[in-house]
């Protein structure tokens, strides 16, 4: 597969009412990205309202979380992560930088594994590039052994997450000490990232497969940080 990972940038919520931050990023940030070779796809998802009471984990660290980026990429991995870290610079030096939110975590991971509901009808490997509602985003924190737990998620809990309506496809994503970013701004910390994609309404989606993702932490291999459901930030209005 082309793609190698993805940063993950968890931010607090803009302030009420004010979408000058959301319209800044998506016309202005967001498409210069795509300037760095690596870089493949670029997403943010929102969580608000009531986004933020449908949460099904919410620790300390992680609770603020509002806003979520997540941009894929490709080889040459270290050249693309510093790329990233220079452009975010120039263009903060050039004004091109107004608004800011306050940073909880920027993240580069590790691809480890992407599936497919069979109702989606398209391959794994191209989940994130289907429409979609929002996400359920899945961070956790592993133990000192987890590799069982992996072979699990790998072999039964994916795939009957897979069969829930309203569940597209999920990709997982580890923490790595393969890649050197010259940068401070990288969270080393171990972490797996869950984003399941999907195509009906968020929330009702989240509550509907709660208990079934409440069952990942049955062993202790692993502890969650944050489980809710983000909208996304465009809006569905292609039909009905």
């Amino acid at each position: 597969m082309h793609i190698k990972g993805g940063i993950f940038s968890f931010t607090a919520p803009a302030p009420a009412q004010d979408t000058s931050y959301l319209h800044w990023h998506l016309m202005d940030h967001m498409p210069e990205q795509y300037r760095i070779p690596g870089i493949v796809l670029g997403q943010r998802w929102i969580a608000d309202g009531e986004y933020i009471a449908a949460r099904v984990v919410s620790g300390a660290g992680l609770g603020d979380i509002g806003n979520v980026v997540n941009y894929l990429f490709r080889d040459p991995v270290t050249q693309t992560l510093d790329d990233f870290t220079e452009l975010g610079a120039n263009l903060s030096a050039a004004g091109r930088y107004p608004i800011a939110r306050p940073a909880l975590q920027i993240s580069a991971m590790r691809l480890l594994h992407c599936v497919a509901s069979p109702r989606a009808l398209v391959a794994p490997e191209v989940i994130p590039f289907r429409p979609h509602r929002g996400v359920l985003l899945i961070v956790e924190q592993p133990g000192d052994n987890e590799s069982d737990w992996l072979d699990w998620i790998r072999s039964d809990h994916l795939p009957a997450l897979m069969e829930t309506d309203g569940v597209a496809g999920a990709w997982m994503f580890g923490g790595t000490d393969h890649w050197s970013p010259s940068s401070p701004i990288w969270s080393g910390r171990r972490q797996f990232v869950t984003t399941v994609y999907l195509d009906r309404d968020p929330l009702s989606t989240t509550a509907h497969v709660a208990n079934l993702v409440e069952t990942r932490w049955a062993t202790g291999a692993v502890q969650p940080e944050f489980v809710g459901p983000l909208r996304a930030m465009v809006n569905w209005d292609a039909w009905p």
